[in-house]
């Protein structure tokens, strides 16, 4: 990235220099960059030394937030092939997706990388907000559940999840569920539940403890917060959502850094018995 960001520096004026992002997302063959406003009339400059980092053959904008349940990205080609369909590899795993209709963040990759080493032999994971599989796969192939139940809404990124879990090899554990996690959700059958979805994930806390186990189990809960209350909100939002149930905090920590004061965290906490 520094030299991506030396080789602007007699493009672009001191102001400009020192508003360029200090990183980008690189998803297969394609970069994707955020630009702040007075950097977006100097788009064309910057994604043309992006075609230079080697491997990089699309250049693609990041114009706004993820819109709506389908979690559709905001992202437009701004230079190179304007194929946007890629395959990105990741902890071992391949994720193919195209990254103009489908969401996935590589702010997420410890995460990813994460969540297979807590998971036990023959658990049964639901992962509620499936996406293309990124959380799904690496626990299918990395850990060794029983099976892993893979929960998503939006048909276009359902559609890349089945590739992806065949692409993989990992059908004799992962079972693709398409449709509304409220309705379609499995209930009573989870050691452990992912709840990989952002601003509204507290809704579903009440879902989450459904789909868990009569005896209890782990739930992942991810939430954007302001950085001063980032792990007292999640911790009470669980709390309150376990209705007297006994609660253990088994971890939390910091994602990425969402926006300027919002953080992406996550809370691992063991829910007891019903």
């Amino acid at each position: 990235m520094a030299q991506f960001q030396e080789s602007l520096r007699g493009l672009l004026s001191e102001e400009e220099f020192s508003a360029l992002p200090k990183g980008f997302e690189r998803i297969g063959h394609v970069a994707v960059i955020f630009l702040p406003p007075e950097l977006v009339g100097k788009k064309e400059v910057i994604a043309q030394k992006l075609l230079e980092v080697g491997g990089v053959r699309t250049v693609a904008l990041r114009e706004g937030p993820v819109e709506g349940r389908v979690r559709k990205p905001t992202v437009k080609v701004i230079a190179g092939d304007p194929t946007t369909e890629t395959t990105h590899l990741e902890h071992g795993c391949f994720f193919k997706m195209d990254v103009v209709k489908v969401m996935f963040s590589t702010g997420n990759v410890h995460e990813r990388g994460r969540l297979p080493k807590l998971v036990r032999r023959g658990e049964v994971v639901v992962d509620m907000f499936a996406g293309i599989g990124q959380f799904s796969i690496p626990i299918a192939k990395l850990a060794e559940p029983s099976r892993v139940y893979a929960v998503e809404l939006n048909p276009v990124a359902f559609g890349y999840l089945v590739e992806n879990v065949r692409i993989n090899k990992v059908g004799h554990v992962v079972t693709p569920i398409l449709g509304d996690c409220e309705k379609v959700s499995p209930r009573g059958v989870a050691d452990r539940v992912v709840m990989g979805l952002l601003h509204v994930t507290h809704r579903y806390l009440p879902l989450a403890l459904e789909v868990l186990k009569p005896s209890g189990g782990v739930i992942h809960y991810h939430e954007t917060v302001p950085s001063k209350i980032k792990f007292e909100r999640p911790v009470a939002r669980i709390m309150e959502a376990a209705g007297g149930r006994e609660v253990e905090i088994l971890g939390r920590r910091a994602v990425k850094r969402y926006a300027p004061g919002v953080d992406h965290v996550v809370v691992d906490a063991k829910i007891g018995p019903a």
